[in-house]
């Protein structure tokens, strides 16, 4: 399976979600998993690094591609591995409309906020584009550092713009704004491996994990 993390705004959590699902891939297959940076800024790499570093296992693969290449190359590397998970930057780039090409899955992550609402309607048509080329391509939206206060009602605003998207549907997945996130990612980690295990963070991964094999 091929799963692209991407989105044309910047900030919304992509690498941290791209760098757990990769891990999370590796713990529950044979083949391998493929890690692809396609990000200029180079953060999934820093975090391959890390995790190579402190010895944790399973281990991946990493590459940094990037530009309209990303497709191609792609495609030959893809058969080697069980897995390949592109993390690509936060703008509407060259490596991203590549990446959406090829991919089975798109996880479009975004904050709550109008900002944020606002993005997704570009996001929107990038996607009804990328399926003219890629018809199979199931795009999930999910809602990253969401406030935990229940009192704070910004998720509920942004899933009222949202249900009116034509190929980003709602399946109300969220990830919360959890230190566990923040700590694993220093730790080259996901949020399931961490000594101190934080339940909520990692059953809200979970969550994702499970809708993104679902539709793969």
């Amino acid at each position: 399976m091929i799963l692209v993390v991407g989105s044309e705004k910047g900030g919304t959590g992509k690498t941290t979600i791209s760098t757990n699902l990769a891990v999370m891939m590796a713990q529950n297959s044979e083949g391998g998993v493929l890690l692809v940076d396609s990000d200029p800024q180079g953060s999934a790499m820093e975090f391959n690094n890390v995790r190579d570093e402190e010895g944790h296992s399973p281990s991946m693969t990493c590459v940094k591609i990037t530009g309209k290449s990303v497709a191609s190359e792609i495609r030959k590397l893809s058969p080697k591995f069980d897995h390949v998970v592109i993390d690509v930057g936060g703008r509407d780039t060259a490596a991203l409309r590549s990446a959406m090409v090829i991919a089975d899955v798109l996880i479009v992550p975004f904050l709550p906020s109008q900002y944020d609402a606002w993005s997704l309607e570009h996001m929107d048509s990038l996607i009804e584009d990328a399926q003219g080329f890629n018809p199979d391509l199931a795009p999930l939206l999910v809602m990253n550092k969401v406030d935990t206060n229940p009192q704070i009602k910004l998720a509920d605003e942004a899933r009222k713009f949202v249900k009116d998207l034509k190929n980003l549907k709602m399946e109300d997945l969220r990830l919360a704004n959890r230190v566990a996130f923040r700590r694993s990612a220093a730790e080259g980690q996901t949020v399931n491996e961490l000594t101190k295990k934080d339940p909520k963070a990692a059953g809200e991964l979970l969550r994702v994990y499970d809708e993104v094999m679902k539709n793969a």
